[in-house]
């Protein structure tokens, strides 16, 4: 990749300050009420999925109908898709504590090896495994209080929206005081 390619990034314009303010807005609904959001988010995508759905079904009887080559796999398509999107419906309360225990999960189990890592390095007498340690033992306890705490992984969005259109805000502020 050549660096000569790179632009500056530009806040002379209104555009990047509105969006700023929109991200900022959205970066606040999430952090100050991530679960109306998780559900909002649930029922969209799901019902995307369910008209996905219903549209592949209906298309795989419609072509049927006027004996053109109709595939299975279009029905199939269509009947998880239409599955997928009801239960995501029906179960939106349930989105946030899957997503929660997966990565909460993942990260315990990437603490674990880690600790057991560490401790084979310390055997071996390497510099590096008493920090190795304590960052294991630390990446262990964020995993299992993730898995704990309710809603933490998308206020953590939320507040990473907020900050990223605080920044943008200052730099278009920055930017137009000193043009």
């Amino acid at each position: 990749m050549k660096l000569d390619n790179l632009k500056e990034k530009n806040y002379s314009n209104v555009t990047s300050l509105i969006s700023a303010i929109i991200f900022f807005i959205i970066g606040s609904i999430i952090f100050t009420n991530p679960n109306s959001t998780i559900k909002f988010i649930s029922y969209v995508v799901g019902g995307c999925f369910a008209i996905i759905g219903l549209f592949k079904i209906w298309s795989y009887y419609h072509a049927k109908k006027k004996e053109e080559e109709a595939y299975l796999r279009d029905f199939s398509v269509g009947l998880i898709a239409l599955i997928a999107g009801i239960v995501l419906i029906i179960f939106s309360n349930t989105v946030e504590a899957l997503i929660r225990i997966i990565m909460g999960a993942w990260i315990l189990f990437n603490g674990i090896n880690l600790l057991i890592n560490s401790i084979k390095g310390l055997k071996n007498k390497v510099k590096s495994s008493k920090l190795l340690i304590i960052l294991s033992l630390i990446m262990i306890f964020f995993g299992i209080y993730m898995i704990l705490k309710t809603n933490l992984i998308f206020q953590m969005i939320g507040l990473f929206i907020i900050l990223y259109s605080v920044t943008e805000i200052i730099g278009y502020i920055y930017y137009s005081q000193n043009n």
